[in-house]
């Protein structure tokens, strides 16, 4: 009965996981309504994982130290964001780093009209609490992963390709059939794919952290809703199929560092199946052949050609140019507020002293997720990204070790490039600041770490040669 409870639990859990899905559906997410229903389904998730982990009291649940380290890492970033809401008097605000530039404003605060006395520690506290809002989901998904069986975390795993792939064809119809706002969702780009997504680069990080999910899945490495270790031809020619539209899609977003991102991890991962595999018999090479083949086609047939005159008419240099002037006034801000920060999610109201005539505009995010983090929370920042990096060090370290003991790749590493694809896009992007795609991050990188989904079959063992001599 308890082993009945538990495997319902597990299923039940993997499937409010799977609901996190949806977000990107309602503008990737981002949203108030959105944001609400991400807090619901955290309440739900965390309800599901503590049912499972009572139900499994029995049973040891493992945790690797990377799983650990990436935990806190959210935690302390929502430690961190909750500081910011705390309040000072105004006195007490403006000897803060950085607050002094604000001595007008806060005057102004504290006449009778307004009578402000006490400011919180964060210059956007409002911005402070939507960006905890969005956090919420994050912890919770990090933290409930682990407790998910091998079988459970593949089916969500296989949710995911599956939602790719429509979101892939969804792209391709919106290049085929521009002006049909049922296909397009109006606010869609019509010259380039962008699915369910406001903007193209959060379509494209999509897209690219599921390839190595889809590239292993079409090697036949394993399957997600069968309990099949070694899956058929035929089902591997579907899912290449299928990854050959979703890079088609990828490079019809237009979208240069998601494409840039989607190829390093792409690249990687076929490598890794081609050298686990080392020899290939005809047919396969035929297949793969095959699949390459409709990828460069339906990418020359959608947006190949828009791409390359992106890259090579100065919107490369244009675009480096723009990012390069951004970052150095980030970093004049990241310099003014440390070592205590702006506040979490504060970049938009705090980065507008620190502008000049020479970046244009009005800049919501910063463009590079890690200079971002510092400018909103100083040193605490630093604390984070360095959990972060020893997280994903030691998972790397696992993951290669696996990939040695193992007849098969693991899963866990595809989820592993997947989440790099993500963290390559965030140098030149904002990603982490999309719901939908901020929570699909922490998914792969917590799988990542999950050690039933690490652990890969043995190396088959070579039988040892008898030889009989004669009497």
């Amino acid at each position: 009965m308890q082993s009945f409870a538990r495997n319902a639990l597990d299923k039940a859990l993997a499937f409010v996981l799977g609901l996190f899905l949806l977000l990107a559906v309602i503008r990737g997410g981002n949203t108030a309504l959105a944001m609400s229903l991400a807090l619901g389904l955290s309440v739900c998730v965390a309800v599901a994982a503590g049912c499972l982990m009572y139900a499994s009291r029995a049973v040891e649940t493992r945790w690797s130290s990377s799983a650990t380290i990436f935990n806190a890492a959210l935690m302390l970033l929502m430690v961190g964001g909750a500081i910011g809401l705390f309040t000072v008097s105004a006195a007490q605000w403006l000897i803060l780093p950085g607050r002094d530039a604000y001595s007008a404003v806060v005057s102004l605060l504290a006449l009778p009209d307004f009578g402000v006395q006490y400011l919180a520690l964060s210059t956007d506290p409002y911005a402070t609490k939507r960006s905890l809002l969005a956090l919420a989901p994050c912890l919770a998904i990090a933290a409930s992963i682990p407790q998910l069986s091998r079988r459970a975390l593949l089916q969500l795993l296989g949710a995911v390709a599956v939602f790719a792939v429509f979101e892939a064809l969804l792209g391709l119809f919106q290049l085929g059939f521009r002006g049909a706002s049922l296909l397009v969702f109006d606010y869609a780009g019509h010259s380039r794919a962008s699915g369910t997504f406001v903007n193209k680069n959060h379509y494209a990080t999509l897209l690219a952290m599921a390839l190595p999910l889809l590239i292993f899945r079409a090697a036949g490495q394993f399957s997600f809703f069968t309990h099949r270790h070694d899956a058929t031809a035929f089902s591997n020619m579907w899912w290449g199929t299928a990854t050959a539209f979703v890079a088609a899609a990828l490079v019809a977003s237009l979208s240069r560092a998601g494409v840039l991102a989607g190829g390093i991890v792409s690249l990687s991962a076929i490598g890794l199946c081609a050298f686990q595999r080392r020899t290939f018999s005809k047919r396969a090479l035929l297949a793969a052949a095959g699949i390459l083949l409709l990828a460069v086609s339906l990418a020359a047939m959608t947006g190949l050609a828009e791409l390359t005159k992106s890259a090579t008419r100065g919107g490369v240099g244009e675009g480096l140019f723009g990012r390069a002037v951004m970052n150095q006034h980030t970093w004049s801000g990241i310099v003014a507020f440390f070592p205590l920060g702006a506040g979490l999610g504060s970049y938009a109201i705090a980065f507008q002293r620190f502008q000049t005539p020479n970046l244009l505009g009005f800049v919501e995010y910063a463009h590079n997720d890690y200079m971002q983090l510092l400018f909103e929370l100083g040193a605490l920042g630093v604390v984070v990204l360095v959990l972060l990096l020893l997280a994903a060090v030691l998972s790397g370290r696992t993951l290669w070790r696996s990939r040695i003991r193992g007849d098969r790749l693991s899963p866990a590493l595809a989820c592993y490039l997947g989440a790099f694809a993500f963290a390559i896009h965030a140098w030149f992007d904002f990603p982490s600041h999309i719901p939908a795609i901020a929570t699909l991050a922490t998914l792969f990188f917590a799988a990542s770490m999950n050690l039933a989904l690490v652990d890969v079959g043995r190396k088959r063992a070579v039988p040892t040669q008898i030889t009989h001599h004669d009497p």
